[in-house]
């Protein structure tokens, strides 16, 4: 195989990639929209509050009343008459309004206060910069206020802060440490931080005359609650004794406003982004995850009502109504007019009457970038003659000042207003997702091609479309103008039409389809060869999407693993080595014993310590018992050593979790060092034997996935690791034990460069292919293994960080990622490196097993790509983006993996000099003579 192959499947497979991000995750933001001014002069409030406290609970905050007395005390206050208080200020302090605010999923940080300030659920193209950073600039009511100033997180203020009218105060991100014995300083941080601001704005008479101009908003972030959630959990000490900490800020907080701005002028609103499960993670959409508190007082608020249930995004048509800025333009929320008093029931419907024409804007501007193709149809719930209609009963019930009823017939249609926004923003999702999907065929085409003539040379002419395309490609041209596409999108129609004409240089496809259509005319069967040329590819492509579906089963769901187990234990039926047969039951009961791992609870949310001491202590049980074996005199000291490493391993683990509260800084810097040490101990603590080696890298890798690991994990990954033992053994079935113990490294890779068996071996392009193929099922199998065995990867949000105390205890979102990639890297590592033993390192035979791989991962990606969401919590969201990425990036990586293997693998401290001589098995074979399959593969 060629390396231009490589370098044109990287180039496709980023194509396709890139495309999810151009057919389903683009931004739902327009921009160009002019804003929808309330049409009045004076509005309820010249200035709002709004406090966040990061991840309270809705029950939590319920259930502990006496932790938030002063918020309480607004809620309980909301129907005592006016005779109950000695004037109108201390009504004004004590009543207000409650409820339930339902958030959006995925329920995390940014998408949260995103949906607060700008009306929106989440830019779903913030999937490829995660959720601490917005990809694109966003109307907010931060940009349509006069001044705004917050105070808080530089996770969240930050996203706000860079507009000309913005101030924001935030501490170091350092600070941010879930291992912290009392986040709660962050919070009193926010709180000092604000009095000393309104201590200094009492001696400036130029930010005095600011912060009494209308049109202000004021945000306190408050992230200890969240903080002492995630290191504590939310029904610790910790977090339940924040509150309190917030409420008594929030009560002074207020008195020092109120004697800054007498006016009566101040509205408040106090609210929460997520809440929390009780495992400590966030981000998908259970209540624990979606309900939180709201309480609402001040001016422009209803003094008492009943407990409401509100959107999220509501709160952003509600802060701009309140301070009588124009609604973001690109917001979804409806205003809840259910908690206004604005005095004016004329003004509440001038609110209702903006917040119309702000939807009407974004579905007007949506549906003319695509009204003009003559395909086009409108949204059927609610096209143009619905909104027509609406907008003028809503204008003659506002002159009839009939607004209770208007209100209500806007809130019936705002739904249907919505869902056509969404329809407008999809428009041309099935067209790019039908040349998407042409892309893929067409590439697994040209794939195929090549493995079948590898020996055509890959020339520029191959690149270069002939006369025959020149008319698909002018439709593609014609048809990506008239639809007004980007150059992206164009690529995706170009793309299909492009890989046809390379396929049909190589394969002529034309010139075949042309002599079978000939002998199908003529009717001579004789030469067709139907059997062989059309029944066996089926029965073939049959058995392929056998598999296929069984692989994109185990996506889907873990559970359906058991049954790549089962399919694995047929596998000693495909050889004929008397070796194989006597391990045959060993092997079947191994995969029988793994069959169980994809039935109990995914890893990530709860910790089981104990089997985390004791796989360690069993690794080191089993190299104590195998440093016994004579015929492994050779490797003796190196399981010894072994014997030890693991116990030390087990009794480390089990002094840090059971000895410290929290793991002390030197234990982390242990396990961060154990990551190095295991890809260079190995060369240096054996030999240069393929069996030594295989052991060694092994044995090491198991330190750091030990470490890394919470549950049941490392027990699943030592079983496999026997299972993969096992195969390796079989593929090495034509040598005996004490042949493939003194198999030296230098000796395959010199078989491999000479290239021995290609010029002795007399086996044909079948049966070879039969072999690659069979290696290539096992081998995407033991991926899916070690990617599903135990768990899922969908989502930082689906593990408790807390897991990984014993490398990290400040919240990095990065960093965590990185040790569960790594942590999945690892038994895929060892994978590729039995692998590349068995090709005996040989780079062209590597290859080879990628492309083959390359076919099943890129029919799964397909099938994937249909499936992706983009709506729902980021652990849905991320569930169906890894499976496609990662189906996608199975071969490359096997590639990348296999080489480094082969790599590492082959590095020594301590070069031998005669590493250049061939070994008794080259030696042997070097004499002509009949090979089975598995050898001559």
């Amino acid at each position: 195989m060629s390396w231009n192959i490589l370098v044109a499947s990287i180039t496709v497979h980023l194509i396709l990639i890139y495309s999810i991000f151009d057919v389903y995750y683009t931004s739902p933001l327009v921009h160009g929209i002019p804003p929808q001014f309330i049409n009045s002069q004076s509005f309820p409030a010249k200035r709002i509050f709004i406090i966040s406290a990061d991840g309270l609970r809705y029950d939590t905050f319920n259930k502990y009343p006496d932790m938030s007395p002063y918020l309480h005390s607004i809620m309980n206050n909301r129907k005592v008459s006016l005779n109950s208080f000695k004037n109108l200020k201390e009504l004004y302090r004590f009543q207000g309004i409650y409820g339930l605010s339902r958030s959006h999923v995925p329920t995390e940080s940014r998408p949260g206060h995103v949906a607060i300030f700008a009306g929106i659920t989440e830019d779903i193209s913030a999937v490829a910069k995660g959720w601490k950073k917005n990809p694109v600039q966003f109307d907010s009511v931060f940009n349509r206020s006069s001044n705004s100033w917050m105070w808080g997180s530089p996770d969240i203020v930050n996203l706000f802060d860079d507009l000309p009218n913005a101030k924001s105060f935030s501490y170091s991100s350092d600070e941010e440490d879930f291992a912290s014995e009392d986040a709660s300083k962050l919070d009193k941080w926010v709180f000092d931080h604000f009095e000393t601001f309104l201590s200094s704005a009492s001696t400036n008479n130029e930010l005095k005359m600011k912060l009494n101009e209308p049109k202000s908003v004021f945000f306190l972030h408050l992230l200890g609650i969240d903080t002492n959630g995630h290191g504590n959990k939310p029904r610790s000490k910790q977090y339940i004794e924040n509150i309190k900490v917030v409420d008594s800020g929030i009560e002074k907080v207020q008195k020092l406003v109120d004697e800054f701005f007498p006016d009566g002028k101040t509205a408040w609103l106090f609210t929460s982004d997520h809440g929390m499960t009780d495992w400590g993670s966030h981000g998908a959409g259970s209540d624990d995850e979606v309900l939180t508190p709201f309480v609402a007082w001040g001016a422009g608020i209803k003094k008492g009502g009943p407990k409401l249930d509100v959107h999220q995004i509501d709160l952003a048509p509600l802060i701009s109504s309140l301070i009588g800025c124009p609604i973001p333009v690109n917001s979804m929320g409806i205003l809840p007019v259910q908690m206004m008093d604005s005095k004016s029931s004329g003004y509440e419907f001038k609110a209702i009457e903006a917040n119309f024409r702000q939807l009407k804007e974004q579905i007007t501007f949506l549906k003319n970038a695509k009204s003009g193709r003559f395909w086009f149809t409108q949204f059927e719930k609610f096209g143009d003659k619905a909104m027509e209609s609406l907008r003028n009963t809503l204008n003659q019930l506002g002159r009839d000042r009939r607004f209770s009823v208007a209100t209500s017939l806007f809130a019936e249609n705002a739904h249907l207003m919505k869902e056509a926004i969404v329809f407008y923003h999809r428009y041309d999702r099935q067209m790019l997702g039908a040349a998407v999907s042409c892309s893929f065929i067409a590439w697994i085409a040209l794939v195929v091609s090549f493995l079948n003539d590898s020996t055509t040379k890959g020339t520029y002419k191959l690149l270069i479309p002939n006369r025959f395309f020149t008319i698909p490609f002018l439709l593609a041209f014609l048809f990506s103008v008239y639809c007004s596409l980007s150059i992206t999108q164009s690529i995706y129609i170009f793309l299909p039409v492009y890989l046809l004409s390379i396929l049909e240089n190589h394969s002529h496809l034309t010139r075949k389809a042309r002599e079978y259509a000939t002998l199908l005319f003529a009717k001579d069967f004789t030469k067709l060869r139907i059997v062989d040329s059309f029944m066996k590819p089926f029965v073939g492509f049959v058995g392929f999407i056998i598999t296929i579906c069984i692989f994109v089963l185990t996506f889907m769901d873990r559970a359906f693993l058991a049954a790549v187990f089962i399919l694995l234990a047929f596998i000693p039926q495909f050889y004929s080595y008397p070796i194989v047969s006597y391990w045959s039951k060993t092997w079947i009961l191994t995969c029988l014993s793994l069959c169980i791992f994809p039935f109990l609870p995914a890893v990530g949310v709860t910790t089981h310590i104990p089997l985390c001491i004791i796989s360690p202590f069993l690794t080191a049980g089993i190299c104590h018992r195998l440093s016994k074996r004579g015929c492994l005199a050779r490797q003796k000291q190196l399981f010894e050593l072994m014997v030890y490493v693991h116990s030390a391993v087990a009794i480390f683990i089990t002094i840090v979790n059971y000895g410290f509260e929290k793991p002390p800084s030197i234990a982390r810097w242990i396990s961060w060092i154990s990551i190095p040490l295991s890809l260079i101990a190995p060369s240096i603590i054996s030999g240069p034997y393929l069996v030594d080696r295989l052991i060694a890298y092994s044995l090491c890798f198991y330190v750091p996935y030990s470490l890394l690991s919470i549950s049941y994990e490392s027990l699943f990954v030592l079983i496999f690791l026997f299972l993969l033992t096992l195969f390796v053994r079989f593929e090495f079935g034509h040598l005996s034990d004490v042949e493939l113990l003194q198999l030296k490294i230098d000796a395959t890779k010199g078989l491999s460069e000479k290239k021995v068996l290609i010029k002795i071996c007399y086996f044909t392009v079948s049966s070879g292919e039969y072999v690659e193929l069979r290696r290539t099922v096992v081998c995407v199998s033991f991926v899916l293994c070690t990617l599903f065995g135990t768990g899922n990867f969908a989502s930082i949000n689906s593990f408790n960080p807390s897991t990984l105390n014993l490398f990290i205890s400040v919240f990095s979102p990065f960093t965590m990622a990185i040790l569960l990639v790594l942590k999945l890297l690892i038994p895929i590592l060892l994978v590729s490196s039995a692998f590349a033993s068995i090709v005996r390192f040989d780079r062209e035979s590597i290859q080879r097993l990628c492309c083959f791989s390359l076919i099943f991962t890129d029919f799964m990606s397909m099938c994937f790509f249909h499936q992706l969401r983009d709506d729902g919590s980021w652990l849905d969201i991320g569930m169906s983006i890894s499976q496609f990425i990662v189906s996608m990036c199975i071969s490359l990586a096997l590639l990348i993996l296999l080489s480094i293997s082969s790599h590492l693998m082959a590095f020594d401290f301590s070069r031998r000099s005669d590493s250049t001589r061939f070994s008794p098995e080259i030696e042997s074979i070097s004499k002509p003579r009949k090979l089975s399959d598995d050898e001559a593969a």
